[in-house]
């Protein structure tokens, strides 16, 4: 059952992608605007877009508004990309030796 249900989304996901659907949807406009033609051969076919077809407005949402996505990959990839720059390496000292005598010694 789990793959039946990936394979309908992946078949949807390849559908709306590559712009069947919209073609599609197209069809079935113009299909509807050539009997409405036949039965009115005067009055002139309705433009459809997103503003009076729901579909419309469902198919090109995604390419309509982007919002933050394009901003959150920049900003990852600058994350990703900063974290590649090497940090430079503090310089220490090393002593060579040690400035102290120690304890006096006996007599």
């Amino acid at each position: 059952m789990r793959r039946f249900a990936g394979i309908i989304l992946l078949l949807c996901f390849v559908t709306v992608g590559s712009g069947l659907a919209s073609y599609l949807h197209e069809l079935q406009h113009d299909r509807e605007d050539a009997i409405a033609a036949k039965a009115n051969p005067g009055k002139p076919a309705p433009i459809h877009d997103e503003n009076n077809c729901e579909t419309h407005a469902l198919l090109h949402a995604a390419a309509l508004w982007q919002g933050w996505t394009p901003f959150l990959i920049y900003l990852g990839l600058l994350v990703a990309f900063l974290t590649l720059i090497a940090t430079p390496l503090l310089s220490r000292v090393e002593l060579a030796r040690i400035d102290c005598r120690g304890p006096p010694q006996g007599a």
